[in-house]
């Protein structure tokens, strides 16, 4: 890891004892060629701290931004003030691709101007693949064996999560794979939990290859059926998605062991919403999937919204 630099400049003292034994400090932090990078300084680390401890209390976090007390911002020219005890630290933190810097106030009091000079991380450039169709598309039905959470720093923002998932194969239905284990990469935007793909054990996925990589494009949860089969039970919310669909979901019997608990939060208009009669069956706080979907047929879905968007 680079090492850290503190720029000390030997001209006039920039510090000041105000009221209440707090000190200001002011300084500069040097912008880097043809950008403008400004700094987020904060005392004691304080924001961090809270969202540890109360990870929902924003109005509180934001609060304290409004303050200005133990939070600071440097301007357009990178100059920096904010005041803090001789016994405060102060956290200053930059663009994502710059390492975050601590230093303590009686650190900074031994200096004659206060310049910081951020030191870039290193970073990783993506390839761009321009191909908008897939060379190959596979669907399968696959068995959870490792997602993990790609923490490779790109030079390039990305907004969404990226993935590298290990599936092993169990059924095929479009495509034919020739390794019982598949390898490939999924993007996420912060889905809802039931949406997001990790969080299933069984999947029926949908996977193009572009560019020579293999990408995850839907997928749906997928559960045993008494009769040996995969299907998945009636989702009502993407249900009105689906309502001009010939694919109707069909009466299913599911595996005994696929229970829905009713959340306690929703009302009884609400739970009759996420939990049709039609669709469900519910008995001592439980509801049980009677209808859903093969994987075979849910195929034949993916196929037909894909050819709607193409028109």
């Amino acid at each position: 890891m680079m090492k850290k630099i503190f720029i000390l400049t030997l001209f006039c003292f920039s510090f000041y004892l105000l009221q209440g034994q707090k000190i200001k400090i002011e300084g500069f932090v040097k912008q880097p060629p043809n950008a403008r990078l400004s700094a987020s300084i904060v005392i004691n680390d304080t924001i961090n701290k809270l969202a540890k401890l109360d990870s929902n209390n924003y109005a509180r976090r934001n609060k304290i931004y409004d303050e200005k007390k133990l939070v600071a911002t440097s301007n357009d020219n990178g100059y920096f003030t904010i005041t803090a005890r001789k016994s405060d630290s102060i956290f200053f933190r930059f663009d994502r691709l710059y390492y975050s810097e601590k230093y303590s106030v009686s650190d900074l009091l031994q200096c004659k101007e206060i310049i910081l000079e951020p030191q870039p991380i290193p970073c990783l450039s993506r390839t761009i693949c321009n191909q908008k169709k897939p060379s190959k598309i596979y669907a399968f039905v696959g068995k959870k064996i490792d997602v993990s959470v790609d923490t490779t720093l790109y030079c390039d923002e990305i907004m969404d999560i990226k993935y590298r998932a290990v599936y092993k194969i169990d059924q095929q239905l479009i495509g034919h794979y020739n390794k019982p284990i598949m390898i490939f990469d999924a993007y996420d935007h912060s889905s809802k939990y039931e949406y997001d793909f990790n969080n299933y054990v069984d999947i029926l996925v949908f996977v193009g290859e572009f560019c020579g990589d293999l990408i995850k494009d839907d997928f749906f949860p997928v559960y045993k059926t008494t009769d040996g089969r995969w299907a998945t039970p009636v989702d009502a919310y993407m249900e009105n998605h689906y309502k001009n669909t010939e694919i109707k979901p069909i009466p299913i019997s599911f595996d005994k062991s696929l229970t829905y608990d009713y959340p306690t939060d929703l009302s009884e208009q609400q739970l009759e919403w996420r939990f049709p009669k039609e669709y469900y069956k519910t008995k001592n706080g439980k509801a049980y999937p009677i209808k859903g979907r093969y994987a075979e047929d849910l195929v034949k879905l993916w196929n037909e919204r894909k050819s709607k968007y193409k028109e």
